[in-house]
């Protein structure tokens, strides 16, 4: 599969955060129970979400160690936060983007395709890539129809 990459330019979001400490082998727990915990947040004080869920990844994927993982849901507006939900504001600006289709497990391919993209136009990275779930377990049982975009904010030329 290819990998279109095109420069982007982000707006800023408010969003619902969890941090999260996992391993890949439970990554998938984890996450589905993270974004639980988010949308029921959410709903609690009547609101709706202003966009899709995202993931940071902090760390390396390596077997049996631990990453860091956040866990975004943007939101219309600020919410007291409540336990280990905080709220916080995604900075916008240049990015890089590009589309992933199908199971997460496969994703690889698109961050090297973002990583060479920066590498090849001299640009630097200016934060943690995000993954944006535009279609996932929640609307379809079938992985190879997921679709997440991975974005990587850019420091500004």
């Amino acid at each position: 599969m290819t990998y279109p990459v095109e420069l982007t330019e982000l707006e800023a979001l408010t969003a619902a955060h969890l941090r999260r400490h996992t391993t890949i082998a439970d990554i998938g727990e984890c996450v589905g129970a993270g974004y639980e915990t988010l949308y029921a947040f959410v709903a609690e004080d009547g609101t709706a979400p202003s966009g899709p869920p995202q993931a940071a990844y902090r760390g390396d994927f390596l077997p049996g160690e631990k990453l860091a993982l956040d866990l975004y849901l943007p939101i219309p507006g600020d919410l007291p936060a409540q336990g280990d939900i905080d709220i916080v504001t995604l900075a916008g600006g240049p990015a890089v983007r590009t589309s992933h289709h199908g199971p997460y497990e496969e994703i690889s391919a698109a961050y090297e395709a973002v990583y060479e993209w920066v590498h090849e136009n001299g640009r630097q990275p200016a934060g943690a890539p995000r993954e944006l779930y535009l279609r996932g377990p929640d609307s379809t049982p079938d992985p190879a129809l997921y679709v997440t975009d991975v974005v990587l904010p850019l420091r500004t030329e």
